[in-house]
């Protein structure tokens, strides 16, 4: 077991609590909840659902080949299947872990099935956050410049300077960097699940076809409460709330997200009860995604449990 000292992790719960107390104060004290609720109320539910589900089945489609072309030369013998429904289960519901990383634990189901070690993986994973890093603050730039929001937000800018530089630095010591001329040895297993450049550009077409699905479901969600973005504009807002939402390491962004969300769609000059509504139904869009990896899960567990239950009866 890893030891992690307390302190970072008190310091970390103490920010967050500061930030979600800050959030929520500010949501009861200017959000029109009713008003924001009657334009929410006016969207086709069904439709919507039916638009979003469809949309977030093909992001974690993209999601699913990604991981497994990460992982395909260091072990071919899984399937698709098992690459979609862990993924499926494990994406859908980190969302309501602290800045996500209740992703990770796809590395250790796919372990305990035997599909990959866990440093291939790590390796893996790593190269996936890093890209989505990339492609998250690339957007906020290209938003920003195309949508004429520099202005407003110069010192995103620089913020988005710094993290693709480091971004690029993270790439390049997990896929370059040879200390003294040589990969050390856990260094070389992590190495075996990011593929060959033949991968990385795989994988690097596969992230932004997975964060142009996202673009398309948040255009979808804001279009039916009367929302329409320009492209730029869109990219910049799922870069800010997603930044925001991941730092603030509040579960599923909670408050954090309605926030930024209704903040930034102000700013772009949306009249403030429709942003108010706008951030409510990213929310709706959030329990869909949910409601999806639970489902997926169910499933995964029914599917399951006949071998269990057979095996069990066998030793018996």
């Amino acid at each position: 077991m890893v030891f992690v000292p307390k302190a970072p992790k008190v310091a970390v719960f103490v920010v967050a609590s500061l930030v979600f107390v800050a959030s929520v104060g500010y949501l009861v004290k200017h959000f029109e909840w009713r008003e924001a609720f009657a334009a929410l109320l006016e969207a086709n539910s069904l439709r919507l659902i039916i638009l979003l589900s469809s949309s977030h089945f093909a992001y974690i489609l993209v999601r699913a080949c990604r991981w497994r072309s990460a992982l395909q030369q260091a072990h071919p013998q899984g399937t698709f299947f098992d690459f979609y429904w862990i993924t499926a289960v494990v994406v859908s519901l980190s969302i309501l872990t602290p800045g996500q990383v209740g992703e990770g634990l796809k590395i250790e189901l796919m372990k305990r099935r035997g599909l990959v070690g866990r440093l291939p993986g790590l390796g893996a994973f790593a190269l996936e956050r890093v890209l989505d890093l990339l492609a998250v603050v690339g957007m906020g730039a290209t938003g920003l410049v195309f949508s004429g929001l520099a202005k407003r937000y110069r010192g995103v800018g620089t913020g988005a300077a710094i993290l693709i530089i480091l971004g690029l630095i993270s790439l390049y010591i997990l896929l370059l960097f040879n200390p003294q001329g040589r990969p050390s040895h856990w260094l070389a297993r992590m190495r075996t699940g990011s593929g060959s450049p033949a991968t990385w550009a795989v994988m690097g077409i596969l992230t932004v076809c997975s964060w142009a699905l996202v673009g398309v479901s948040w255009q979808i969600a804001l279009f039916a409460v009367g929302i329409h973005l320009s492209l730029p504009q869109v990219l910049s807002l799922i870069s800010l709330v997603t930044l925001g939402t991941i730092l603030s390491f509040i579960p599923g962004g909670l408050g954090v997200s309605e926030v930024l969300t209704s903040a930034v769609l102000t700013n772009m000059g949306i009249a403030s009860v429709t942003a108010q509504a706008g951030a409510l139904i990213l929310r709706a869009y959030a329990v869909i995604i949910v409601l999806f990896g639970l489902a997926h899960l169910m499933g995964w567990l029914l599917y399951n449990l006949p071998s269990k239950v057979w095996s069990h009866g066998s030793a018996n």
